[in-house]
C-alpha cells in the first residue's frame, strides 16, 4: 500500500450546490494503520444512523485497513471525533438534525470533530404504521428489509444482521456519510457488489475540505432493479442483500410520491361477490360496451357515484384507515391512474368526452391526447371533491398514453399532481422525443403544481426478454446525463425509472439525480479510469463505440426515424442494422484489446463482467439471428 495520501475536495468529481465556510485544518482518522478516529453515534442511534455508521467504519477499514471503532455517546472518546447523526456533542456544535428539512445534510468540520449528520426517520410505532404503496406497488414498510451486512459487503466472520431504513424513510444522515466518503475519502459504488466498488488504498488517511450543507437535487428518486442480463453480469450478479444496500448507497428513494395504475383491485371490490375484498356489486362502475375479462375492463369516468367512491378513497387513505388492494399511494399523494388499456366506456356521456380530443394527436405516437380531456375531466372532479376535506393533499396521476397532453378546455385542479411518461432512450428516433418534449414542455412551464416523471430506460432491453430475443445495447449515459439536466433546469421533483438495462446509464441517472452539474466527459473517463485501470481505454472505446452506433438515427430503417409511430428495436433492427458483422469486428477487437490489458486481479474480473455480460450476450444475439434466418 501506499504510505501515505492526503485527501481533499479535489478528488470529488460532483460538487452539488453548497453552503460553503473557509476550510478547517486537516484531520487525520487512520496513521499508519491505526485508528486516530472514533465514530460517535447516540446510545440508541437511528436505523440511517446506525447504518451510516457500519458503512463509515466498513469503507475506512477497506480504504487504511485501520478499525476506526464505533461508540455512543455515553463512552470515553479519545482523538477525532466522527459524530454520525443526531447526538449531544452535535447539537452542542450547532446542528439539530430533527430541525432541518427532508433530505439535508450537513458535513461539518470543527476542530478533532467532523459532525456528518441528517434529519432520519425515527423507528416509533406511529411511523411504523404509516400507509403506502409506491409505484412498483411494494408497501411503504416493506422496504425496510433485514440484511446480513457482513455477507453483503464481503466480510469474513459471523453475521452481523441489521435492519435498513426504508427507502422513503429520512435518512439525511446516511446521505451526509456517502457523500463524505465520495467527496473526501474518494469512494465509487459502480455497482452492489465488492467487486464494483472503487477507493484507493493508504495506510494514513487525512482529510481536509470545507463545510456542505446540501440535499439532493431531485427529491424524488426511485431506480430499482438489477436482475437483467447484462447490468446483473456487469455488477458481479448481485444477492438481494447487496443490492438492498446498493439502493441506500446511491440514495434511491427520498421524497414520498407514487403514480401507476391504481384501479387494479376495483373487481375485486365492486365485481367479484367471492372476493374477500367485494364491498357491495357495482356494475354501473365499469365501462359500458365491452365484453372481455374483468381485469381489463375500464370504468364509466364520467359516473358521478364511481367519482364520489374513488374521492373517498383517497380521503380513507389520506386519514389513515387503510389502502384496499392495489391501490397506489405515498406520503401526500393518492394515485388516480386508469387501467393500461383505451377501451374506454362506450356510454353517451363517456363518448361525448372522447369526442372533443377524437383528433388530439400526431400520427401515431404513443404519446398523444385522445383521452386527455376525458381522463383528466375524471381525475379533477376527484382532486376537487378531495379538496374539500383535505386542502393539502394531492390527487397523483400520468400524463400517459392517450392522456399525455395537458388540457386546455378547462383548469386543473391545483391538488393533481402529474407525472409525464418519457423516453430517455430513444434519441435514435427523434420523432419520438421531439413528440415527448412537445407534450411535457407545457406541464412544467405552468409551474403550477408538483411535476414527477416515468421514464423508459428500460428499452431495448425488456421487450428483448419478453420476446426471447437480445438487444444491441442501449448505451446512453450521454443522452440521459442531457435529459436529467433538462428535468433539474425544469424543477421536476422527481423521477421513477422504469427498469435497469445497463450499469453505466443507471449510474449517471442515478448521480445525476443528486446533482446534475457535473460535466458527463469528465464523469465517464473518471469511471473508465478508476474502474478498469490499465484496460480503461479500450473498454471506454468499446462503450462509446456501442453508444454512438445505438444512438445515431441513421443506422436505422429510414421507417423509424421518419414516420410518427411508436418503434422499439426490434431482433431484426438490433442484428441487421445495428450490430454488423464489421461492426462486431471493431468491438470484438476492442474487447480482445481490454482482456489483453488488464493487469490486475481486479481489474480482469471487471473486464470479464463486461466480456460475458455484454459482448458475449452481443455475439450470442447476432448468432441467434443468423441462425434463425438461415432455417
Amino acid at each position: 500500500m501506499q504510505k501515505h495520501v492526503f485527501l481533499g475536495v479535489t478528488l470529488a468529481l460532483m460538487i452539488g450546490s453548497l453552503c460553503v465556510q473557509a476550510s478547517a485544518a486537516p484531520v487525520t482518522l487512520v496513521e499508519q494503520g491505526e485508528a486516530s478516529a472514533s465514530i460517535i453515534t447516540a446510545v440508541n442511534p437511528t436505523p440511517s444512523a446506525r447504518l451510516a455508521a457500519l458503512e463509515l467504519q466498513h469503507h475506512l477499514q477497506l480504504i487504511t485497513g485501520g478499525v476506526v471503532p464505533i461508540l455512543d455517546e455515553e463512552q470515553p472518546v479519545s482523538g477525532v471525533r466522527l459524530l454520525v447523526g443526531d447526538t449531544a456533542a452535535t447539537r452542542a456544535l450547532g446542528v439539530n438534525p430533527r430541525a432541518l428539512e427532508p433530505q439535508l445534510y450537513v458535513i461539518q468540520f470543527h476542530e478533532d470533530t467532523v459532525i456528518l449528520a441528517g434529519r432520519d426517520w425515527e423507528d416509533t410505532p406511529e411511523n411504523r404504521a404509516e400507509l403506502g404503496m409506491g409505484t412498483d406497488y411494494i408497501p411503504l414498510d416493506a422496504w425496510r428489509q433485514e440484511i446480513d451486512y457482513a455477507a453483503a459487503t464481503g466480510q469474513t466472520g459471523p453475521a452481523n444482521r441489521i435492519t435498513l431504513p426504508g427507502i422513503f424513510d429520512d435518512q439525511g444522515t446516511c446521505y451526509a456519510v456517502y457523500d463524505f466518503l465520495e467527496r473526501f475519502c474518494g469512494v465509487r459504488w459502480y455497482g452492489p457488489t465488492p467487486l464494483n466498488v472503487v477507493y484507493a488504498q493508504t495506510d494514513t488517511l487525512t482529510i481536509t475540505g470545507e463545510n456542505i450543507r446540501r440535499a439532493p437535487a431531485l427529491k424524488h428518486r426511485h431506480g430499482t432493479g438489477g436482475g437483467w442480463p447484462i447490468v446483473n453480469a456487469q455488477w458481479n450478479r448481485p444477492s438481494g442483500d447487496q443490492l438492498n444496500l446498493y439502493w441506500r448507497r446511491l440514495r434511491v428513494g427520498g421524497e414520498k410520491w407514487a403514480g401507476n395504475h391504481s384501479f387494479r383491485s376495483y373487481q375485486d371490490r365492486f365485481l367479484n361477490w367471492d372476493s374477500e375484498l367485494f364491498e357491495a356489486r357495482r356494475e354501473d362502475y365499469f365501462s359500458h360496451g365491452w365484453t372481455m375479462l374483468q381485469g381489463e375492463r375500464q370504468f364509466c369516468y364520467t359516473n358521478p357515484d364511481l367519482i364520489r367512491q374513488k374521492a373517498q378513497d383517497a380521503r380513507d387513505y389520506f386519514d389513515g384507515k387503510g389502502l384496499k388492494g392495489y391501490q397506489v399511494a405515498m406520503g401526500d399523494h393518492f394515485a388516480v391512474i386508469p387501467l393500461d388499456n383505451a377501451n374506454w366506456c362506450k356510454c353517451d356521456n363517456c363518448q361525448e368526452a372522447l369526442e372533443m380530443d377524437k383528433d388530439n394527436h400526431r400520427g401515431e405516437h404513443f404519446g398523444s391526447g385522445t383521452a386527455s380531456h376525458y381522463f383528466f375531466g375524471f381525475v379533477n372532479a376527484v382532486a376537487q371533491e378531495v379538496a374539500q376535506t383535505h386542502p393539502d393533499k394531492f390527487i397523483a396521476t400520468l400524463a400517459y398514453h392517450v392522456y399525455s397532453y395537458r388540457p386546455t378546455e378547462f383548469e386543473l385542479a391545483p391538488n393533481v399532481s402529474v407525472a409525464p411518461c418519457l423516453q430517455i432512450r430513444h434519441q435514435w428516433a427523434p420523432l419520438i422525443m421531439k413528440n415527448d418534449r412537445d407534450f411535457y414542455q407545457p406541464w412544467v412551464d405552468a409551474k403550477d403544481r408538483p411535476i414527477y416523471l416515468w421514464t423508459y430506460p428500460c428499452f431495448p432491453m425488456e421487450p428483448a426478454i419478453i420476446q426471447g430475443w437480445h438487444a444491441f445495447p442501449g448505451f446512453s449515459a450521454r443522452n440521459v446525463a442531457r435529459e436529467v439536466q433538462r428535468y433539474a433546469r425544469d424543477g421536476v421533483r422527481g423521477v421513477f425509472m422504469c427498469g435497469i438495462g445497463e450499469q453505466v446509464d443507471y449510474y449517471v441517472a442515478m448521480k445525476y439525480y443528486d446533482d446534475p452539474t457535473a460535466d458527463i466527459e469528465a464523469f465517464l473517463s473518471e469511471f473508465f479510469t478508476r474502474y478498469f485501470g490499465a484496460a480503461a481505454e479500450p473498454m471506454q472505446q468499446f462503450h462509446d463505440r456501442i453508444e454512438a452506433i445505438y444512438s445515431d438515427p441513421e443506422n436505422y430503417p429510414a421507417e423509424v426515424r421518419t414516420e410518427e409511430m411508436q418503434h422499439h428495436q426490434n431482433e431484426h433492427i438490433a442484428w441487421t442494422y445495428l450490430g454488423t458483422e464489421e461492426r462486431m469486428a471493431e468491438l470484438g477487437a476492442l474487447m480482445d484489446e481490454a482482456v489483453r490489458r488488464a493487469s490486475s486481479d481486479i481489474e480482469k474480473q471487471r473486464v470479464e463482467t463486461w466480456r460475458v455480460g455484454v459482448w458475449e450476450y452481443m455475439q450470442q444475439g447476432r448468432a441467434n439471428y443468423l441462425a434463425s434466418r438461415a432455417e
